[in-house]
This record gives structure tokens, sequence and C-alpha cells, in this order.
């Protein structure tokens, strides 16, 4: 999992010099796009859709069940994004395959260029960060966030949308990645002080705005190589319940970034501090205290600064309690229960 982690500084780079989405060049007006993805999929396109916020396009992010069960988006949208790193989920390839059938046109977003999901869709996107072929995706979910980011920018170029520059976020992106291996270093030193969070029964990660899905992304990191419980919240669903769990047992992770919620976040860390839980605040505000740093950038808030020191977390605490976070819990699963194609 080290191995993956280190390689994406290289990875994203790469996706910037040499992607090229001139393929989709043809896909035009379109303003109501679904995006049908699961686990670390998912998460990175809530990111996306974060940040793309007030662009004109609509975007739904659902996962299969819910598109195919409780929804007519797959019917209805103009555009649909199936993503699966693996190209074989077979409920995202359902998706993919119900839209087509409804004249939908269809962008599959994969790993694996000879998957069946490229057999589905109408056009096939490859994310660039090569075989992966353990379970918790580290470079896998850093590359669909920045192919989707780059898919958007060419659907809202081919839309005469130009709300959001691309070159603005591609600055912010290559400050991030200049600073990875500086990023990695800090957060494990950080940790070999910190050891006492490898002992958590359970642990909650808390962010907002593009952060969310960052949030979200590190909670299943953290719950696939420590085994144990971990949640993420928003963070104001975190104040309508979930608060009540705070206590000296508690183990909290705050993404504490600027946004709209930055003022309300700050008194929710301040209340923690005063219940004595156990805290990690991750911060882009050099003047106010804080347990790890990332830059300050406007745009893409540090999403993969953010995400890579998550990573780092759940590579590094399993070790401390034994566990190899490369190692499959059960062999098989998958294909097992019937959620991936053979």
């Amino acid at each position: 999992m080290k191995q993956y982690i280190r390689e994406q500084a290289d990875i994203l780079s790469h996706i910037l010099e040499h992607s090229d989405f001139d393929v989709l060049s043809s896909i035009k007006n379109k303003h109501q796009i679904t995006i049908a993805a699961s686990g670390t999929s998912k998460n990175a396109a809530l990111v996306v859709k974060a940040a793309l916020a007030k662009a004109n396009i609509q975007m739904n992010v659902e996962t299969p069940f819910q598109l195919q069960h409780c929804s007519r988006l797959l019917e209805t949208s103009d555009l649909v994004i199936a993503i699966s790193h693996t190209g074989k989920s077979k409920g995202t390839l359902d998706c993919a395959k119900i839209a087509h059938d409804h004249g939908i046109t269809t962008i599959g977003i994969t790993g694996y260029m000879d998957s069946p999901l490229t057999q589905t869709c109408d056009y096939n996107i490859d994310i660039g960060c090569g075989d992966e072929p353990i379970g918790p995706k580290t470079k896998g979910y850093m590359a669909t966030c920045l192919t989707l980011f780059l898919v958007l920018f060419q659907l809202l170029k081919n839309n005469h949308d130009f709300t959001y520059q691309k070159n603005d976020f591609m600055k912010e992106w290559l400050q991030e990645i200049k600073l990875f291996n500086q990023t990695i270093e800090t957060t494990e030193n950080f940790l070999m002080s910190h050891q006492e969070w490898a002992k958590a029964s359970c642990v909650s990660v808390i962010g907002y705005g593009i952060q969310f899905g960052v949030a979200c992304e590190g909670n299943l990191k953290l719950l696939e190589t420590m085994q144990i419980p971990a949640m993420c919240y928003e963070l104001e669903e975190f104040m309508h319940g979930a608060h009540r769990t705070i206590t000296e047992d508690s183990y909290l992770i705050f993404l504490h970034v600027n946004g709209e919620g930055y003022n309300l976040m700050s008194q929710l860390i301040d209340f923690a501090h005063q219940q004595n839980a156990h805290l990690i605040v991750i911060e882009d505000n050099q003047k106010v205290k804080a347990d790890l740093y990332v830059p300050y950038l406007s745009k893409t808030k540090a999403v993969f600064t953010t995400s890579l020191i998550l990573q780092v977390m759940a590579s590094y605490l399993p070790e401390c309690k034994g566990i190899n976070p490369s190692d499959p819990l059960f062999k098989d699963f998958a294909t097992t229960v019937g959620t991936r194609v053979i």
C-alpha cells in the first residue's frame, strides 16, 4: 500500500501532462449528468461534484443500487458517467447498460481498458494509474478524482461554460503534487509520536464542502485497513446527534480548511478539546494551532493533500497493530457475493 501511495505524485503529474480528452469533444449540451459509482469511486465523485457545484451542469452522484431501484435518473439524464476502477463492478455495469438502452450517452471511467465496462459505454477514459491489485485503493482514488475533474472540464468547454478555468485548478494541483513527499514524511513523523491512535476502537472523520468527499474516502481507508468501525460525517450532520459520542475515548479527525463551514468547525473543535477527546486537526491556516498542515488553496481546498494524509494514516496505523493493510481480510468476497463480474 505504501508503494502505491508514493507513486501518486508521478501518476498525477503524468495525467496532467499527457491525458487527452478530445475524444469527448463531440459530447455537447449535456447539463444533467448522473454519476454511478461505489466505494472509492463514489467518494472521488463527491469531491468533484462539490468543487464544481456552481458550474452550469447538474451533477447527481449515486450508488448503482439507488439509481436502479430508487430513481429515474438512468432514464432522464443527459449523460451517465459510470466509474469503476476494475471495470467489473456489477451494479455500475448494470447502470451503464440501462442508460444505454434508454438512449443516454455513457462514459466509462476505469483503470482497465479491456474490462467489461469498456464494452458497454459509448466513450471510455483510462484513469491512468496502472495496476493496483490490493483492495484499499489509493492511487486509484487520486487518479479517479483528477481524471473526473478533467472529463468535466472538457464537457464544460463543450457547453461553452467557462465558469471554472482549468488552468486555475492546474496551478493549485501542481503546487500540491510538489509537496507530496514532504507531506508523507511529515505525517509519518507525526504518527510515530502518536501511536496511541493505533489503539482506537472507532474513528470518526468530519469534513464539509469539498472535504466531505475526502472525509468519506478517509473513513473508508481507515475502516478497510485498521479493521475497526470508522465513520464519516458532514459537519452539520455530526452536530445533530453524533456529537454525543465525543468523550475521552473518542478519536476524531477534523478536515479544517477554508470554506463556508470554517468558523462552525472551529467551534466544534474547541468543544471536542474541552471533552479531552483524541483529536487530529488538519488545517490550511498556518496561524491556527493544528496537528498537520496543508497548503492554503482557494479553489481546490487541498483535497489531494488531505486525502494523502488520511492514506498515510491508513497505511501506518494498522502496522502498529500487526496488520498488513494490503492483505485482504476475505479473499474473493466481491465475486462470491456477486458484486463483481468475473
